[in-house]
Order: structure tokens, then C-alpha cells, then sequence
């Protein structure tokens, strides 16, 4: 009977090689009319700002409007795209969330990260990432600011020099 293979090494960035000022950007996703719909019916949100164009005209956007919430998933997606935190997350410990401007249907956003603090954690094995959040639509207008507080992994050998 065959061993099973090791844990394939994780692609994403570990606790003690992020530096402080460093920034990252997603890629870009365009919100749609199927986004909202679709998000309406997984949230059970069917505010009319979100998905009647008659009662949105009459509010001070003149239209239908993404759901904050839906930008804010949706930037989580943008996140995980950047391949930072695949296989070295250990847990979302805090989402601090600031709507700026609404993001309408057809504007494309994407997601910068710039680390603003890192902090040791009770275990040697891990430490606590904070990122500086900004989501900016296709003109480059900040919609969304905020942070996340990470748990991330650390590597290996970084662990045997704080033991």
C-alpha cells in the first residue's frame, strides 16, 4: 500500500513575508444586473434601491444600485484571486467596511491590499496580517475602504527561529 503525498506546499504569501507599505491589486470584475438578482435572492435583500428601476429613479443615485454587501463579497473573491492567501489563511478576524460612493450596474471594480501592520499571535506558528482595504471603480474612485485583520501562517523555518 502506497504512503499518502505530503500536503502540496500552499501557493499563498505566509505571515513573515509580508512587508509593511507593500501593496497588491486584483484583478477586475464587472457588477452585473444577474449579480444583484442574484445576490437579492441569497440574501432575501429585495430592496427596491437594489432591484426596482422606477423606485431607484427616484432616489438621489437616478438608478439601481449594487448592494454594499454584494461589493464587499465580491471583493473578498478579488482577494482570494491574488493568490495571497491561498492555502496560508488561518482565519478573517475582523472586516472594517466604509461605503464611499455607490457602485453601479456595468462598473468594474478591483480590490488593492496594502499591509499596514503586522502583529505576533499566541502561537509561534502564526501571526495577525493587517491589510489596508480599497475598492476602486473603473475611473479610480474609492467605493469601498476599509481592513482586514488576518490570521495567517507562518513558514516552517521561521517557526524554528522564534522557538
Amino acid at each position: 500500500m502506497a504512503s499518502p503525498l505530503p500536503p502540496a506546499d500552499p501557493r499563498g504569501k505566509h505571515f513573515d513575508e509580508f512587508e509593511i507599505g507593500e501593496r497588491f491589486l486584483s484583478p477586475g470584475r464587472t457588477i452585473t444586473e444577474a449579480d444583484v438578482v442574484a445576490f437579492a435572492g441569497l440574501s432575501g435583500d429585495w430592496n427596491p434601491l437594489h432591484t426596482d428601476e422606477e423606485f431607484a429613479k427616484r432616489t438621489p443615485f437616478r438608478r439601481r444600485i449594487a448592494h454594499g454587501m454584494l461589493v464587499n463579497s465580491i471583493a473578498s473573491g478579488l482577494g482570494n484571486q491574488t493568490g495571497l492567501f491561498d492555502g496560508t489563511t488561518l482565519a478573517l478576524l475582523e472586516m472594517v467596511i466604509r461605503y464611499k460612493d455607490p457602485v453601479l450596474f456595468g462598473d468594474t471594480i478591483h480590490l488593492e491590499l496594502t499591509v499596514a501592520e503586522k502583529r505576533e499571535a499566541t502561537s509561534p506558528r502564526r501571526g495577525v496580517v493587517v491589510f489596508g482595504t480599497t475598492v476602486r471603480n473603473q475611473r479610480g474612485e474609492a467605493v469601498v475602504e476599509g481592513h482586514w485583520v488576518v490570521l495567517m501562517k507562518r513558514r516552517a523555518s521561521a517557526r524554528a527561529e522564534v522557538s
